[in-house]
């Protein structure tokens, strides 16, 4: 079984490449890069000037093109939002997942760009929203990557990785679901 990435819209290469190869060490299981899809306008609201990520992660679950995969990760380059909530980084079902880079990227927020730290923060908002896939929720842990980010400083505090409750429970879950 293995996880595919897909870029929505204009996401440059080497962020899905490195993401690909991090990917594949975190959850010791063969990474692809799919297909890319086009700017998700449906999901447009000019209102907020921002994305329903619920619409692109649907239309990104119901592709039929990805089927044969056990987990879709789709990669936005857009502000994205649910009902309820200022924004979003990301959105998940057991099938597939979608992560934005907009608020992840320094710039954001009128600060100086920082490739490394952006890179970590995409790491480590896909690590957690694949955790969903997968039916892990959110961990009272700040510093494990399940950790609810209301914020880029709680992005930035939780990190990569899984607490060791969290780690046993993906793995007990894999195994049992002979992921």
């Amino acid at each position: 079984m293995s996880i595919l990435i897909v870029k929505i819209g204009n996401i440059e290469n080497d962020v899905v490449e490195k993401l690909k190869n991090d990917l594949k060490k975190i959850f010791n299981q063969p990474v692809e890069i799919g297909k890319q899809l086009p700017e998700p306008h449906y999901a447009y609201n000019k209102i907020r000037n921002q994305y329903l990520s619920t619409a692109i992660l649907n239309n990104l679950t119901k592709n039929k093109d990805f089927d044969a995969y056990e987990r879709v990760l789709g990669i936005v380059d857009h502000d994205l939002y649910v009902p309820g909530l200022n924004f979003v980084f990301g959105e998940a079902t057991t099938k597939g997942a979608v992560i934005s880079l907009r608020r992840l990227r320094q710039e954001f927020y009128n600060l100086q760009e920082n490739r490394n730290l952006f890179m970590r923060r995409v790491l480590t908002e896909a690590v957690h929203e694949l955790g969903h896939t997968y039916g892990l929720p959110h961990c009272n842990n700040s510093k494990c990557v399940m950790y609810f980010s209301n914020s880029i400083l709680d992005t930035d505090r939780k990190g990569t990785e899984f607490c060791t409750r969290c780690r046993l429970r993906i793995e007990e879950i894999r195994s049992l679901n002979k992921y």
